[in-house]
């Protein structure tokens, strides 16, 4: 691969906890922590709270929220404490930590420039605005709406296949790999 080409790898995931497992291993390798977004919807948006989270009593809801708010507390803390809950129109409310929060953050302005067959969405505009080609944005979109998590890793100029292959091998499906 080319050492003048931005690379960036994403993985979507079916089991949010596996997220943890894959920051600890970029923290190994001592991976740029600012280059590393994780997204991942919140809840179905037809529960009991702002999340769409049905409860069976009081106790379970605060047994879900600590496990949620460890998993992303904790992964927040590791990306520069930037983690957030977003509601995103189109798809509901989305958690988001790392650097595609500046993204979103930057609102809509270009939207009218994507050629893309995704839905012009907030998310979507942000991962366009980081540099994912309008090619890939369908999948992500569809990946974070079906309700699985993807890590999205800026490598820069690096070669991404190491992170490719680790992705695969902690079950990571589809695994895009994007100049």
């Amino acid at each position: 691969m080319s050492s003048d080409r931005q690379y960036f790898v994403a993985s979507v995931f079916d089991d949010p906890n596996n997220t943890n497992e894959i920051v600890g291993q970029l923290i190994q390798h001592d991976f740029p922590m600012d280059r590393v977004s994780i997204l991942q919807k919140a809840g179905s948006g037809v529960g009991d709270d702002f999340l769409g989270i049905s409860y069976a009593n009081e106790q379970e809801r605060f047994k879900v929220w600590g496990m949620q708010g460890d998993l992303w507390g904790s992964l927040g803390g590791l990306l520069f404490g930037t983690a957030g809950l977003f509601l995103l129109p189109g798809i509901g409310p989305v958690l988001i930590a790392g650097p595609l929060i500046e993204a979103l953050a930057g609102g809509v302005v270009g939207a009218g420039l994507m050629a893309t067959g995704a839905a012009a969405t907030h998310l979507t505009i942000a991962l366009h605005r980081v540099g994912i080609p309008d090619d890939k944005l369908d999948v992500l979109h569809q990946a974070i709406v079906d309700g699985k998590t993807v890590v999205l890793l800026h490598c820069g100029n690096d070669d991404p296949e190491t992170w490719r292959q680790r992705f695969i091998w902690d079950g990571g499906a589809p695994v895009l790999v994007m100049p």
